[in-house]
């Protein structure tokens, strides 16, 4: 799903896990995903290739910023390192306050930005 807002682009993946989620951070390698004690890490690695094809359909179009957000909606996210591979784990509360919160995109430049994603992106 996208969200295109004056703060920026969203590009959002949805989940609907009751565990608890948790970050890892190994003193050799990525970080990894952990949901329920297991490794979740490739839903950060669809998310990535979303958020690259996105970037590719927008070409020289400049956003204020494209970010890859896993949604959270029943899951218990970590109280500090919300941020993995710079994509942010987020409650739907605090995603919707972001998306509607005002930015430095004008409507003009989200129109077009839209106009743009929607011939390059058609729905699945």
């Amino acid at each position: 799903m996208l969200a295109i807002a004056p703060t920026g682009i969203y590009v959002i993946d949805a989940k609907a896990h009751k565990d608890k989620v948790s970050i890892t951070t190994p003193l050799i390698g990525r970080q990894r995903l952990l949901i329920a004690g297991r490794d979740k890490s490739a839903l950060l690695d669809g998310l990535d290739r979303q958020v690259e094809a996105v970037r590719a359909a927008l070409g020289t179009i400049a956003a204020p910023s494209i970010q890859g957000v896993l949604c959270f909606t029943q899951a218990d996210l970590p109280l500090l390192g919300k941020t993995i591979r710079s994509h942010r784990l987020l409650y739907r509360k605090q995603l919707a306050k972001r998306i509607n919160a005002e930015g430095p995109w004008p409507p003009e430049h989200i129109n077009s930005a839209a106009a743009t994603l929607a011939a390059a992106l058609p729905p699945a």
